[in-house]
């Protein structure tokens, strides 16, 4: 029984399908269009038409046949009636074969473009619109995370900045916090030598005995008012305020060298005072003898010009660690 939702008119001799939007005008025509799939599907939308699909059958010269091409390959590599002539034929009606099953399976699909179920399209828009709006949402969270990571990158970038500003610069460290440091000609004048200082180089030696005045007095002093700094360590990189100017220290260290001399004799000028203080050093049956001699001993530079330049540069390393900046400390 026809669908009644069918309009079929036989107007002016011609048959006419509304809902495949066929007409024809031969009665051999219209019966062979009602029997169509494309009529069946939209006349009959809810009813599922039986296709019978022919199974492709592989057949072997020898007669043997197969359902599936690999198992009629696995087949001629084992058969005794293959040739090449044969294969060849066989190879070429395989791909005829191929080509008219393209064929119709073109046929087939183009007949299969009518199989749309209105509802399953509607669906499938709808989820395409699904996507893309998913789509558009995970675009928008990327843009996002994006313009947040630049901000990141701004802040960091203005904290090096900050960073930088607030790193230790020696020009303003030494021409405005220690601008009102000693001469290094005052500092030596300042030192006051004690008897102390004389007997202990009987102990020490001149190089160490002469490094712990400097030192001494240097840390005596508050760090802005001392009249040498060392930049750089690793360098021995010094500045030494000279003529009320702070001036870069030269390799051969002249103006320290010079310095630490004038506190040397400064320090053994007070050997008179001490005899004074101990009367009985110049007897050789004294304890205070022994104490003498070593003091006098100890008090020259060395015994040699090797010596004594080993002995000035071991002050001036010693001197140099002193005055190291904690440039942590004074950043501030």
């Amino acid at each position: 029984m026809e669908n009644p939702n069918i309009i079929t008119s036989f107007t002016s001799n011609k048959f006419e399908c509304i809902t495949c939007d066929f007409k024809c005008s031969k009665k051999g025509d219209w019966n062979r269009h009602i029997t169509t799939l494309k009529h069946s599907i939209l006349t009959k939308p809810n009813t599922i038409p039986n296709i019978k699909v022919q199974p492709t059958i592989f057949t072997c010269i020898c007669g043997n046949k197969y359902k599936h091409l690999s198992s009629l390959c696995a087949h001629k590599k084992k058969c005794i009636n293959k040739t090449d002539k044969t294969n060849d034929k066989e190879d070429e009606h395989f791909f005829e074969s191929e080509e008219d099953d393209d064929e119709t399976k073109g046929t087939k699909s183009k007949k299969a473009v009518y199989n749309i179920d209105p509802q399953m399209l509607l669906d499938v828009l709808k989820q395409n619109q699904e996507f893309q709006m998913f789509m558009m949402e995970q675009q928008k969270q990327m843009m996002e995370m994006a313009q947040k990571f630049n901000t990141n990158n701004t802040i960091n970038n203005t904290n090096c900045n900050n960073n930088n500003t607030n790193t230790f610069n020696l020009q303003v460290f030494l021409n405005e916090k220690c601008k009102d440091a000693l001469n290094m000609s005052e500092f030596v004048d300042t030192i006051k030598m004690q008897l102390s200082d004389l007997e202990n180089f009987a102990h020490v030696g001149y190089a160490d005995g002469v490094s712990k005045i400097c030192v001494k007095n240097l840390n005596n002093l508050n760090t802005f008012l001392r009249p040498i700094h060392c930049s750089d360590s690793k360098r021995e990189t010094l500045y030494i305020k000279h003529n009320d100017e702070w001036i870069k220290e030269a390799e051969d260290r002249a103006i320290l060298k010079d310095a630490i001399k004038k506190i040397a004799n400064k320090n053994i000028r007070q050997i008179n005072e001490w005899i004074k203080e101990n009367p009985n050093c110049t007897d050789p049956m004294s304890k205070k003898n022994d104490k003498y001699l070593k003091i006098v001993m100890n008090s020259m530079s060395g015994t040699t010009v090797e010596e004594q330049q080993d002995n000035i540069d071991k002050i001036v390393k010693n001197v140099t660690k002193a005055v190291t900046i904690d440039k942590y400390a004074v950043k501030t």
